[in-house]
């Protein structure tokens, strides 16, 4: 399982009519979920009780990873989105298949994912103060990004997914620059992937 120093381990199993009943699911959804989630276990708790070192702040929701036992390696990323809020705490998703394991969290309303790796290679840190501070920190090692001296990790994150939306972009206009025949519409999208490339560079 998961490497994770600090933090206490639970073994709580979730019932998948717990999920299905919060989510008002209907027949063709819970044999979606059935299809490719075999059970669901609360394995660890970094809290306010079990870490009582960590600063009182505001937000301070505690962090509960919760093992998805998968019934096949990847997961619809809607049902992680519905994994992650099943219970009113933060949630790390440990995704487990066959001897691998692969990390998952909802930050800024967006899923988060690192890749599938043997059990034993998958492991996270807890860095900061708080828990909100914490849970930030472990966003930025699921999404596989470096701290920034300067930058909040929910910067670093947003930044990151604005350049991934930017150099699809600038994909997309190349080829179709290349595909274009007249030379004054060639022109304006070379500008435009021009103009793209420059906001690249600006949130490099």
């Amino acid at each position: 399982m998961l490497g994770l120093p600090s933090a206490t381990e639970v073994k709580k199993i979730i019932p998948k009519r717990a999920l299905y009943s919060k989510f008002q699911l209907n027949t063709s959804e819970q044999k979606e979920f059935d299809a490719a989630i075999r059970q669901l276990t609360i394995v660890n708790e970094i809290s306010l009780r079990t870490i009582p070192a960590l600063q009182k702040k505001e937000e301070d929701k505690a962090i509960f990873v919760l093992a998805v036992q998968l019934k096949q390696e990847g997961c619809a990323e809607k049902i992680l989105y519905k994994l992650s809020r099943l219970i009113d705490q933060r949630l790390l998703l440990a995704l487990c298949y066959a001897d691998k394991l692969q990390l998952a969290l909802l930050f800024d309303n967006k899923i988060l994912l690192n890749d599938f790796k043997p059990a034993a290679e998958q492991s996270v840190t807890l860095q900061g103060t708080g828990l909100k501070e914490i849970f930030e920190h472990l966003a930025l090692q699921v999404a596989q990004l470096t701290p920034r001296a300067g930058l909040t990790p929910a910067s670093v994150i947003a930044n990151a997914g604005r350049r991934a939306e930017t150099e699809a972009q600038i994909a997309a206009l190349t080829k179709k620059m290349f595909a274009e025949k007249q030379a004054r519409k060639k022109l304006t999208l070379r500008e435009a992937i021009n103009k793209l490339k420059n906001e690249l560079e600006d949130l490099s």
